[in-house]
């Protein structure tokens, strides 16, 4: 994304009602995978009707220095939105509830569930009532899914029970990727009517307008694919596998699962790991288990890779190995289908059915068998059968990540968020 800098503080299109982000990491970080992507397409896919503003950390996931070149501290133009990045620490969360407190916005929109100074904070300081009483979207960005939550859980249920009882949900809007996060959301926080996503009206409303714990808009995540440019088309060889895995290196994504299904495979296998290890500690299982792999199966550990090699690195695998415990979305996966790189993945995300559509497969994480199964097949697999695969894997990928639909739920998400200002009560002074 191209980069304007100018001073920022003001609204820059008066007509254009404002939305102010929260998320702990932006562009151009590119560690932190999918809420950076959806984050980045709503700015540019809705910028039409909406002034973004985004307050966000000033470093990549996992980085100990500012990231080069931006900011820190003030506002600036960084493409379409207005962006403030805050230092970690007290310095940082001062600065985020003085932006909250003195912007102007008509929306604010919260992303994850559990990040101190993004959500936690914020809401806290709404609860207290120290902040304008805006309309609050709220985006758990799937970490209210059993999969997530299995991960320090003990931690998690206690600031789940504990913000609950302090009534830090009062009149939030809940914004669910798909109709899986919208069962995570009830499940987690109760039997909260719905927003229809077509039209963003009310199934009851009465009851949303009377309540304490708000409603749930269903709006599937923007996507934007990486531009790549166009190379050779790459030949598949049967008895021979280029496998990869792009992602954070964490209990969550699975790759010890992963190299766990490539145990017992016949055939030429090769199989590259992109992405920081944000874990050292499941790192070095996955070292351990990589050691215990036959020879007929390379693995390489390629590191950290910036978002706009990704669609170049996908172009260049025959398959996307990807056993990941939960995803709400799951940009990579539309990464490697636009691409063209098939994909075989678990069923804990919402990318389902693609075997039905030629795309790939989506396997139970139990089922450890059928995901072997299919790499064997994968490796026997002929050219022919492989090209016709690619094809619908590339199509399938390129229509999902263009689906105007999506562009318009996100559109009336936000339009119905705006439209409930008047009926927020002011704050008490």
């Amino acid at each position: 994304m191209a980069k304007e800098r100018s001073s920022a503080g003001g609204d820059f299109e008066g007509l254009k009602k404002t939305i102010l982000i929260l998320v702990s990491h932006y562009l151009p970080g590119f560690k932190a995978g999918g809420p950076i992507r959806s984050i980045a397409a709503l700015v540019e896919k809705l910028d039409d009707e909406f002034e973004c503003k985004i307050i966000c950390g000033d470093r990549d996931l996992g980085d100990k220095q500012s990231l080069a070149g931006e900011p820190v501290g003030r506002w600036y133009r960084y493409g379409s939105a207005s962006v403030l990045r805050i230092p970690p620490g007290l310095a940082g969360a001062w600065m985020v509830v003085r932006a909250l407190r003195q912007e102007s916005y008509d929306v604010l929109y919260l992303n994850g569930l559990f990040e101190r100074a993004y959500a936690m904070l914020p809401l806290m300081c709404r609860k207290a009532r120290l902040l304008p009483q805006k309309p609050t979207v709220l985006a758990p960005r799937g970490q209210l899914s059993p999969g997530a939550l299995s991960l320090k859980r003990k931690e998690k249920s206690l600031y789940i029970k504990l913000s609950r009882w302090l009534d830090f949900y009062r009149k939030i809007i809940w914004h669910a990727s798909t109709s899986l996060e919208e069962a995570d959301i009830r499940r987690v926080m109760g039997n909260l009517p719905a927003i229809d996503g077509a039209g963003i009206q009310s199934t009851n409303s009465g009851e949303y307008e009377r309540g304490n714990s708000g409603a749930i808009a269903i709006a599937k995540n923007m996507h934007l694919t990486s531009q790549r440019a166009a190379e050779p088309k790459r030949r598949k060889r049967a008895g021979q596998l280029r496998s990869v895995f792009v992602s954070r290196i964490s209990p969550m994504k699975n790759l010890l699962g992963a190299l766990r299904m490539l145990e017992g495979l016949a055939g030429d296998v090769s199989f590259d790991i992109y992405g920081p290890a944000e874990d050292l500690e499941y790192w070095g299982k996955c070292k351990k288990a990589i050691s215990m792999l036959p020879p007929n199966v390379r693995v390489n550990y390629m590191g950290m890779i910036e978002h706009e090699r990704v669609g170049e690195v996908f172009g260049g695998h025959d398959l996307f190995l990807f056993p990941t415990l939960s995803e709400n979305y799951g940009h990579v996966i539309c990464e490697a289908l636009s691409a063209g790189c098939p994909v075989l993945i678990s069923d804990q995300t919402p990318w389902r059915s693609l075997e039905s559509q030629g795309a790939g497969w989506d396997v139970p994480l139990e089922d450890t068998e059928r995901f072997r199964a299919i790499l064997q097949q994968c490796i026997d697999a002929e050219e022919e059968w492989y090209d016709a695969l690619v094809a619908r894997a590339a199509a399938y990928g390129n229509m999902a990540a263009s689906d105007p639909v999506i562009i318009e739920e996100n559109r009336n998400l936000f339009r119905y968020a705006a439209s409930q200002a008047q009926m927020v009560p002011p704050p008490t002074v």
